[in-house]
């Protein structure tokens, strides 16, 4: 796995914090999400959440503020950079907003792997297109493009994408940005939605 946004190596990033966890007994995980798990380039800020056991209020600053600091000793910009602290439990509080984000897209530093896998998920970006304004040769080259010629390969095949129904895709979460680079090439009306959920086999429905 690599985030090719960073302006470092993601396993020095990983070798940092695990050093950072493992002198720290308050800490139980370092996440890294934002645009740069979701694939972006050239992000606008780094996002990390560092998730804590039963911390105060100071000892989260604290935290927080260490890990900052590390990270500006890494070659972070300073300006970009946004480091919080959060305990265990008010992760699954339903009014804190940016946990929904945090696990779908979240990408553990201390066990190198996202939170969604860890937690046997899948997690997507859905994109429902409109081709509103493109006539059938457009529309054509499009597709094409999209999912080749014969149907298994374009830019889905290299994204590792899904043709779900017509002109819905799936894309795994961590190539959204580019995704949304190719639809925005292609100057296409789009929404999207990111989306987690568990693969599992229903019994009594034969697929």
């Amino acid at each position: 796995m690599q985030f090719s946004g960073l302006p470092i190596g993601l396993s020095e990033l990983v070798r940092v914090a695990k050093e950072f966890k493992e002198k720290r007994e308050k800490v139980f995980d370092i996440v890294l999400y934002g645009s740069v798990t979701l694939g972006k380039e050239k992000p606008n800020d780094y996002d990390f959440m560092l998730i804590l056991k039963d911390a105060s209020a100071e000892e989260r600053f604290e935290l927080a503020f260490e890990f900052k600091q590390a990270l500006l000793d890494l070659g972070f910009p300073h300006e970009k950079l946004d480091v919080k602290a959060i305990n265990l439990d008010h992760l699954f509080d339903p009014n804190y907003l940016a946990t929904p984000g945090i696990i779908i897209h979240g990408y553990s530093l201390t066990r190198g792997e996202f939170l969604h896998k860890l937690m046997n998920g899948e997690a997507y970006a859905l994109f429902i297109i409109r081709l509103a304004g493109f006539d059938r040769n457009s529309k054509n080259k499009f597709s094409f493009a999209l999912k080749g010629r014969d149907g298994k390969s374009g830019i889905l095949k290299e994204l590792n994408g899904k043709f779900i129904a017509p002109w819905v895709v799936m894309i795994p979460v961590e190539n959204t940005y580019r995704f949304k680079e190719f639809l925005d090439y292609w100057r296409v009306d789009y929404e999207a939605y990111i989306t987690y959920g568990v693969k599992a086999s229903i019994k009594g429905i034969s697929t």
